[in-house]
């Protein structure tokens, strides 16, 4: 992995890092171990004053259900820190979706269904110097997904979870944003962050390519159905 995995004092550094500096503080005070770990509490939110410290061996990213942060999260970390350990704590079960976090420079995530007991376990065997930390049935995925045939792959745009293919599904129809905002219910920094999150996944630069990329993956009509 080549990441650094302990403070030159011994202890493991880590940083939580949560949308909501109050869900950043619990856990961190879930996993303070004062004789091995010395863990900090931050945002990901960028418009708050993020505290300065010694740069962390290990970044834990919370991920959140409500406005789908944790990949942009994640890849700000990544790019802050790049000689640390990155955790992700997944909005989502699906494997697919732990995968496309590893893309954004996660280094291992746990998924919603694993408790803070799973979180303590992978501290500690970062700290014993462990590098495998991928569960099973991501290494099944990524090696099921390399052996599959290049005619056979799914369409770039399965790697979205279901909020951000409705997203983008919606752009392809043409919806404006205003519009597309009022339709899911959400608040236009939400919709920014799925946004980002797409762009990403699909390694585009604009919402109007991914749009495409969307309409293109679509199954088109035969000439039965014209």
């Amino acid at each position: 992995m080549g990441r650094n995995a302990r403070g030159a004092a011994g202890k493991l550094r880590v940083r939580v890092q949560a949308n909501r500096l109050v869900i950043a503080e619990s856990i961190a005070a879930a996993i303070q171990d004062g004789d091995r770990r010395a863990v900090v509490a931050d945002t990901t939110d960028p418009t708050q004053v993020h505290r300065a410290d010694r740069r962390p061996d290990v970044v834990v990213v919370v991920g959140s259900r409500f406005d789908g942060s944790t990949i942009a999260a994640v890849r700000t970390a990544r790019r802050r820190w790049r000689q640390s350990i990155v955790i992700a704590l997944a909005e989502s079960v699906r494997v697919e979706d732990g995968v496309a976090l590893l893309q954004q420079g996660a280094d291992v995530w746990l998924s919603p269904n694993e408790g803070l007991e799973a979180l303590r376990s992978v501290l500690s065997r970062i700290a014993a110097g462990e590098r495998v930390l991928l569960p099973p049935s991501a290494l099944a995925y990524i090696a099921t997904s390399l052996r599959q045939p290049r005619g056979g792959q799914a369409p770039a745009t399965a790697r979205l979870t279901s909020r951000e293919g409705q997203v983008l599904d919606c752009f392809a129809q043409g919806l404006s944003r205003p519009e597309i905002t009022a339709m899911l219910g959400i608040s236009q920094a939400t919709l920014r962050t799925h946004v980002q999150n797409i762009l990403g996944k699909l390694q585009v630069h604009s919402i109007q390519k991914a749009a495409a990329l969307a309409r293109a993956s679509q199954p088109q009509p035969s000439a039965h159905d014209a």
